[in-house]
Formats: C-alpha cells, structure tokens, sequence
C-alpha cells in the first residue's frame, strides 16, 4: 500500500516528514482528506521539549484543522463520505495531534470511534470555508475559557497574549456585552490586530 506523508516529532527540536501507511477506517471510525490544519503555540512547544512519548516514540503534530470525510466505517451515523468537517482532536480521548498515535499534519487522518462520540468530528456550513475550519478548534478553546471565567456584559478584562487564542478570546468577549478589554502583548503587529478588533492595546515593555 502506498505511503502518506506524516509530521513527526524526533527528539528535541527535530522534525521530520516521515512516510507512514494511509490509514483505513475501521467499523467506527472515519478517514478525513486534510484541507487545512494550523500550527498552534503547543506544538512549538512540543518540538522545543522533544515531544510528549519520550526517546525513540515519535509523535505526530497538527491539532487544529478541517477536511473531508473521505471513508467511513459502517458503524458511523450522520456522516457521509464528501461531508466536509471539523475535528475535535481530544474527542474519544484520541489525543489527535496531542500525544496521540494520529496528527493532523498529513494528506489523511483516521478520526478513531465516530460511532461512540460523534462530537469527535463536526460538520460545518458552506459558508465557512475550510481555513476558517481550521480556526473552530482555537475559538472554542477561547470561548471554553470565557464560559469558565463567567464574564457578563459590563464587565472588564484584560486578555495577556494576543495570538490565535488571545484574538478568538477578545472576539467573544465581544460578542458577551464586554467593552472594556485590555490586549496586553510584546508584538505591535498583533496589538495593532487587537484594536481593530475592539480591544484596548498595551504593550508590556513600554
């Protein structure tokens, strides 16, 4: 069977594209046809500590993306082959990307037991294209963290980090009735991206 590209942890600060087997759904399983995948801050993270499964266990990358179903296990309901979805890499404890034996950094990624939690991968509308997909990941994250905060309309905040997560925090933040946020970040480039999406700049070494 031919080979598919796959990105892989090594050791520390070293990656690799290895070739691996193209997965091949089981009963409950599914198989996406990658569209897009991001690159968070943990995965530099990973590479720079050498990766989560110690010496001589590769890890694979790429947590945060969107595609296609392309096979589906016979056990699988309400996904069909051409859907096109988003994943939920810590869905069925699957670690996808985060330890786990899958990563999102390749042409195909097996999605393991859709059947058992179907919340492990996600349909998404026609309107949202596959690289705002990519983004669901990251947004939910950011409004897991305003949930969990139980922020209300007129309250303040400050948000410290003005990344992917940072940026998607401030946006929900918004979208709850908060006016007054706060984007503290070293970068200009990402505080300028900050105030014009609402928040109130400051950069912490000035």
């Amino acid at each position: 069977m031919a080979g598919v590209p796959l990105v892989r942890i090594h050791g520390v600060d070293e990656v690799r594209i290895d070739e691996v087997e193209k997965p091949r759904a089981g009963a409950d399983d599914i198989v996406v046809r990658v569209a897009q995948c991001g690159i968070c801050g943990s995965d530099l993270g990973y590479i720079g500590m050498g990766g989560l499964l110690g010496p001589g266990a590769p890890m694979p990358l790429g947590h945060e993306l969107s595609g296609t179903v392309c096979e589906a296990g016979a056990n699988v309901a309400g996904l069909r082959v051409g859907e096109r979805i988003v994943v939920n890499p810590m869905g069925n404890d699957n670690r996808i990307g985060n330890s786990g034996p899958e990563g999102g950094f390749s042409p195909y990624l097996l999605v393991r037991g859709v059947a058992a939690d179907p919340g492990c991968a996600l349909k998404i509308p026609d309107a949202v294209d596959d690289e705002l997909g990519a983004l669901v990941e990251p947004l939910a994250v950011a409004m897991h963290g305003a949930g969990k905060a139980g922020l209300r309309p007129g309250d303040k905040a400050v948000i410290f980090g003005a990344g992917t997560i940072g940026l998607c925090l401030l946006l929900v933040l918004r979208h709850l009735g908060l006016r007054d946020i706060a984007v503290v970040d070293l970068s200009e480039q990402r505080l300028r991206a900050a105030e014009a999406m609402g928040g109130m700049p400051f950069n912490a070494a000035k």
